[in-house]
């Protein structure tokens, strides 16, 4: 969220004036940015969706991130837009698998933003954020900012 609020600084001002929007723009955040990407199912019965037929015992993958920008749900889902407030976003899963911890992530995401944005209103990345290598999760190795501590 931070690297995105920095590449978006119009956006970022946005949130300064008005920080009712947190919320909506971390789920905008988890929607644009999927932390879980994919995770492995077993069909437990013959299924067939979109004329293609999933046999009984099947390994499928549930890719979250290719869902979360599905431009049957989302419109325009390449945009990063912090007042779509897509609260159907697949970020922390769904039905018996959805986070237990997705309340919790919430709350920590709108607090970090907030305290973020009052503290260093004005920064800006410094190089490009590093991406780790995995086909489950998209994060960061780190994001370095540079902002003037006056």
């Amino acid at each position: 969220g931070a690297a995105l609020l920095a590449r978006y600084p119009e956006l970022r001002r946005q949130l300064l004036e008005d920080p009712a929007r947190i919320p909506a723009a971390v789920e905008e955040m988890v929607r644009y940015e999927t932390p879980a990407q994919a995770l492995p199912r077993i069909a437990t019965r013959e299924i067939r969706r979109h004329g293609v037929t999933i046999p009984a015992g099947a390994e499928v993958r549930i890719i979250w991130g290719s869902a979360n920008h599905d431009e049957r749900e989302f419109p325009r889902p390449e945009v990063f837009d912090i007042a779509r407030n897509p609260r159907r976003h697949l970020g922390f899963g769904q039905g018996i698998h959805f986070c237990l911890g997705a309340n919790l992530a919430r709350l920590e995401a709108r607090v970090a933003f907030e305290e973020l944005l009052a503290r260093i209103p004005d920064y800006q990345l410094e190089g490009e954020p590093g991406w780790l290598t995995s086909i489950w999760a998209r994060a960061h190795s780190e994001v370095r900012i540079d902002f003037d501590p006056s």
